[in-house]
C-alpha cells in the first residue's frame, strides 16, 4: 500500500474513534459504579456482568447463577455472554457495572470498524467508506438497543458486519488466515448470547455463500464450499464453550415466553423502510404501521434510502459493481422479507416449520438489515460521484485549484457530513441517558445484608418485581426468589403446586408500604416508601430433617450454609438424633457434585432440591456445580483455538532477514 493510502486509513480510523467517543462516552466511560442508564432493562442486563465479577473475586468461572430464583445454570443459559471477551474482559478490569459500560463502548467501536471493513471489502473508498462506518454505529437500531437495555443484543449486533465482510473475503480469496478471521467473528456473535442471533447469522451467511457460488467460475464451486465448511467447523469449535452446555440447558430448563403465532412487529418492506427515515422521538413508542416493540427506532436518515434508488442505474451502467451490488442486495432483501414474515413467501416457510414462531420480535432483523442497506447506499452515492466526474471535461487546474471535479467531491463530502451529523444529533439522546441508580434500593439492601448476614431468599416487589433493584441485590449477593426473567429450571413450577410437600420461600420481602404485607410477616424497617417484612415461618436455606416428620419450618433444624462463590454451597452440619436428610433449597440440575469432608459422596435430591444423607457427627458438605458438558466444551474450544493459531502462524511469522 502507498503511504497516502495508509495515512487515509489512519485518518478514517481516528475519526471513527473520535465520533464514537463523543457519541457515547457520557454514559459508557463515566466509571461511576452507582450510575447506569435507567431507560430499560439495564439493571437486569447488569446482573450477569456482576455475576462474572463475583466469580472473578473467587478466581473461578461462574457456571451457576445462585441469585435468580432457586438457581439457574449460567453454563447452559442461552443469554449468557461470559465467553465473549468484549463482554467479559472489561468486567475483569473494572468490575460488573463499569465493565459492562466499557464493553458497550468497545462494542460501538467494533460496529464502526466492522462496517468500515465491510464497505472496504465491497469496494467503497475514502469519504464514502467512512460515512458508511459512521452511519452504522450512529444508527437508530443500535441506539435503541442501548436505550432499552438489551445489552447482549447490542454486543452481538456489532459483529455482524465483521462476519459478512470476513466471510465474503474468505470465500473469494485469501489464505488460511482469512478462514480463521471469519470463524472468529462468527464465534463472537454466537458467544454474546443474543438468543436468535445464531439463526439470523446462519441464514445470512448461507445467502452470502450462495452468492459466492453464483459468482465463482466453473470448477471453483467445490473450493468455495470447502472454505465455507472450514469456516463453519472452526466457528462451531471456537464457540463450543457457549453452545455445548445448551444441550443440557434446553432439556432441563424452561422458557416462559410463548410462541409468537402472530409475529407481532412483522412489517411489510415499505413499512420497514419507513422506520429508517422518521426522526420524531414520539415515533419510538408509536403503535402504528404494525410497529411492534422490537423495531421501534431505526433512524439512519433520508439519504441512505434515497441512495437505494440509484442502484438500478449502477447495475445498468457499471458492470464492475454488479457482483457486490447484487450480493448485498440479496442479503438486504433476505432480511427485509424475513421481517415481513406475516406475508408470503416467508409465511409459507413459517407454516411448514412451526418452531420458527418461537423466534419473536422480527423487527430486530431490521437492525441487522442496516448493515447491507448502508453499504448499498454508499455504493450508489460513490458510483454517482464517479459517473458525474467522468462527464466533466478534464480541464486544466485553475490558480485556486478548484476544478469542477474537485467541487463535486467537496459537495459530496459536505452532503455526507451533514447526513452523519444529523443522525448523530437525532440518535445520541437514545445512546446517552446517564442516571443515578436507585439509592433506596442500595440503602435497603445494604441494611438488610448487614442486619442479617446469613443465607436466605428475598422477594423484591411482591408479585411485580422491582427491576432497578436487581443489580444491587447481585452486588450484595442476595438471592432473589421472584427474579424470573423468562427462564427457570424445569420442575420448579411443580414445587409450588398443591401437591408439593415443601418449597423455598422468601425470608424477607421488600415492597411498597401501601401494598398488603406477606401473611405472617413482621415489618422490620422502612426505606422511603418501601417496607422490609420478615417471615419466621419459612424453611431455612439449608436444614436437617427427620424421615418420620413432614418438612416444615417447625419440624426441621437450620444448619449453617454459605455460598462460596457462584458455583459452591458449603454446609456444616452435625446430625442430631433421628435426622437423616440434609436439604439445600437450590434447584437440582445435571452437574451438581457432592463431597463430604473432601471425599466424593452421592447426591440425594428431594423434591427437586439438592440433598444428601446426613452422617453422624459434624461434617462439611460441599455442593459444587461442575457440569461435564462444560469440561468437554472447554476442551473442544481450546483445541479449536489451537488449530486457529496454527493456521495463523505462517502469517504472523516475521520474514527472515
Amino acid at each position: 500500500m502507498t503511504d497516502s493510502r495508509v495515512r487515509s486509513y489512519w485518518l478514517e480510523w481516528l475519526i471513527l474513534l473520535a465520533v464514537v467517543y463523543l457519541y457515547s462516552h457520557a454514559a459508557t466511560l463515566d466509571f461511576d459504579p452507582h450510575q447506569l442508564q435507567q431507560t430499560g432493562e439495564q439493571n437486569e442486563s447488569a446482573t450477569l456482568p456482576i455475576l462474572a465479577e463475583l466469580g472473578f473475586r473467587r478466581g473461578e468461572i461462574p457456571l451457576w447463577n445462585p441469585y435468580m430464583l432457586t438457581g439457574f445454570p449460567l453454563a447452559g443459559d442461552p443469554v449468557s455472554h461470559f465467553w465473549n471477551p468484549v463482554a467479559t474482559l472489561p468486567v475483569l478490569l473494572w468490575g460488573g457495572i463499569n465493565g459492562m459500560k466499557v464493553s458497550l463502548f468497545l462494542s460501538l467501536l467494533v460496529a464502526a470498524f466492522g462496517q468500515w471493513v465491510l464497505a472496504h471489502v465491497f469496494g467503497l473508498r475514502g469519504v464514502f467508506r467512512l460515512w458508511v462506518g459512521l452511519l452504522f454505529v450512529l444508527s437508530g437500531g443500535l441506539a435503541m438497543l442501548s436505550w432499552l437495555g438489551w445489552y447482549e443484543l447490542l454486543v452481538g449486533a456489532a459483529w455482524f458486519p465483521w462476519c459478512f465482510a470476513l466471510l465474503w473475503r474468505a470465500l473469494g480469496r485469501g489464505g488460511r488466515p482469512a478462514l480463521v478471521l471469519a470463524a472468529g467473528a462468527i464465534a463472537m456473535v454466537i458467544t454474546t448470547g443474543g438468543g436468535y442471533y445464531p439463526l439470523y447469522l446462519g441464514v445470512c451467511l448461507a445467502v452470502l455463500t450462495g452468492m459466492a457460488l453464483v459468482w465463482s467460475r466453473l470448477g471453483e464451486h467445490g473450493r468455495v464450499l470447502r472454505r465455507a465448511a472450514a469456516v463453519a467447523v472452526l466457528a462451531t469449535g471456537l464457540s463450543a464453550v457457549y453452545w455445548l452446555p445448551l444441550v443440557d440447558g434446553l432439556r432441563y430448563t424452561v422458557r416462559d415466553a410463548p410462541p409468537d403465532g402472530m409475529q407481532v412487529g412483522s412489517q411489510s418492506i415499505t413499512y420497514a423502510l419507513f422506520n429508517f427515515v422518521v426522526s420524531d422521538p414520539t415515533w419510538f413508542r408509536a403503535e402504528v404501521l404494525n410497529k411492534g416493540s422490537s423495531g421501534g427506532w431505526l433512524y439512519v436518515g433520508l439519504l441512505p434510502i434515497v441512495a437505494l434508488g440509484l442502484l438500478p442505474w449502477v447495475y445498468a451502467r457499471f458492470r464492475g459493481r454488479r457482483r457486490g451490488l447484487l450480493t448485498l442486495l440479496a442479503l438486504l432483501l433476505t432480511l427485509l422479507l424475513w421481517n415481513a414474515n406475516r406475508h408470503a413467501p416467508v409465511r409459507i416457510l413459517y407454516d411448514l416449520l412451526p418452531f420458527l414462531y418461537t423466534f419473536r420480535f422480527p423487527g430486530r432483523l431490521l437492525i441487522i438489515a442496516t448493515v447491507p442497506l448502508l453499504a448499498l447506499a454508499g455504493i450508489g452515492l460513490q458510483t454517482l460521484l464517479v459517473g458525474a466526474r467522468r462527464r466533466l471535461p478534464a480541464a486544466g487546474v485553475p490558480s485556486d485549484g478548484m476544478t469542477p471535479r474537485w467541487l463535486l467531491g467537496a459537495a459530496a463530502a459536505l452532503l455526507l457530513l451533514l447526513s452523519a451529523a444529523n443522525v448523530f444529533h437525532v440518535n445520541q439522546p437514545f445512546m446517552t441517558a446517564p442516571h443515578p441508580r436507585n439509592q433506596v434500593a442500595r440503602a435497603a439492601l445494604t441494611w438488610l445484608r448487614e442486619a442479617d448476614p446469613g443465607l436466605y431468599y428475598i422477594n423484591i416487589g411482591g408479585d411485580i418485581i422491582y427491576w432497578d433493584w436487581m443489580a444491587y441485590a447481585y452486588e450484595l449477593e442476595l438471592p432473589v426468589l421472584n427474579f424470573r426473567y423468562n427462564r427457570g429450571v424445569a420442575g420448579m413450577d411443580a414445587q409450588y403446586g398443591p401437591l408439593s410437600p415443601f418449597n423455598a420461600q422468601p425470608k424477607y420481602t421488600l415492597v411498597v408500604a401501601s401494598e398488603p404485607p406477606p401473611p405472617g410477616a413482621t415489618q422490620v424497617n422502612l426505606f422511603a416508601e418501601v417496607a422490609v417484612w420478615r417471615r419466621d415461618d419459612v424453611l431455612p436455606y439449608a436444614f436437617a430433617a427427620r424421615p418420620d416428620a413432614p418438612i416444615a419450618a417447625d419440624t426441621v433444624r437450620a444448619v449453617d450454609a454459605q455460598l462460596d462463590g457462584p458455583n459452591r454451597v458449603v454446609v456444616r452440619a452435625a446430625a442430631e438424633a433421628g435426622e437423616t436428610q440434609l436439604v439445600v433449597l437450590v434447584s437440582d440440575y445435571p452437574g451438581w457434585r457432592l463431597t463430604v469432608d473432601g471425599a466424593p459422596a452421592e447426591l440425594q435430591p428431594l423434591n427437586g432440591y439438592l440433598g444428601a444423607a446426613l452422617r453422624p457427627g459434624e461434617h462439611s458438605y460441599v455442593f459444587a456445580f461442575r457440569p461435564p458438558l462444560h469440561a468437554v466444551a472447554l476442551i473442544v474450544s481450546g483445541l479449536s483455538l489451537l488449530v486457529c493459531l496454527v493456521l495463523l502462524a505462517p502469517a504472523l511469522r516475521r520474514p527472515e532477514a
